[in-house]
């Protein structure tokens, strides 16, 4: 039964986490010197709102999901429970810090009285960036390593986990590249967060279909 609920967080997490990205990219036109490096492009209240509520959503059933992790992995081979808590920590840990930036981002809207864009303005650059990355590969490498070892998941599971967490390496040195979020690799940059994230989120759709999908996992742990 809790299987089904780990998978199925996973899996809904994605979705809102799908239906947030492109709120990124539908913002108002702004032209210099009205809008320049410094402002990013105004938005209204409504839309930093509503991309922070599906951020909220998603993170929040990615939480039950990273929480599961460890007796995902317990239950499969006892042997690789530390690997399954180290996973899920790091990715619990990654739910976190996210929700705070993102929470200050919201805040902040709500707060001003002209229109802002939060990705600019808010200098939440690390946590959302630099810092997630660095939990991310935590949890790649840990989860993939426990995954493979104690077959709770099909293999595939466990190498795309490395992939993951070496895209998310790649993108930890974003921090010395500015904050212009039009950017591709700036600490705020479409391509280090809103992509690298994107497709983190995407696969953890996958994983999330892989756990309800193994209705009957391996029991090693009487063999430790």
């Amino acid at each position: 039964m809790a299987r089904r609920w780990i998978g199925l967080a996973a899996v809904l997490g994605a979705v809102f986490a799908m239906a947030e990205l492109p709120l990124y990219f539908v913002v108002p036109t702004c032209d210099p010197p009205a809008c320049g490096v410094e402002t990013g492009s105004l938005m209204p209240d409504w839309l930093i709102l509503t991309r922070t509520l599906f951020n909220f959503l998603a993170l929040t059933l990615f939480l039950v999901f990273m929480a599961g992790v460890r007796p995902l992995i317990a239950q499969a081979d006892a042997r690789f429970e530390w690997f399954g808590a180290v996973a899920g920590t790091a990715g619990v840990t990654w739910t976190i810090v996210d929700m705070v930036a993102k929470g200050i981002e919201g805040s902040s809207a709500i707060k001003a009285v002209e229109e802002i864009d939060p990705t600019r303005t808010v200098p939440t650059y690390l946590l959302y960036g630099s810092i997630t990355h660095l939990m991310l590969v935590v949890f790649g490498v840990a989860f993939g390593y426990a995954v493979l070892r104690s077959r709770a998941l099909p293999g595939w599971v466990g190498w795309s986990s490395f992939a993951i967490a070496a895209l998310h390496l790649a993108g930890v040195p974003s921090m010395f590249f500015g904050f212009n979020s039009d950017e591709f690799y700036a600490s705020n940059g479409w391509g280090a967060v809103a992509m690298f994230n994107g497709i983190a989120a995407t696969w953890l759709a996958a994983v999330g279909v892989a756990t309800l999908r193994r209705r009957t996992p391996r029991r090693l742990a009487a063999h430790a």
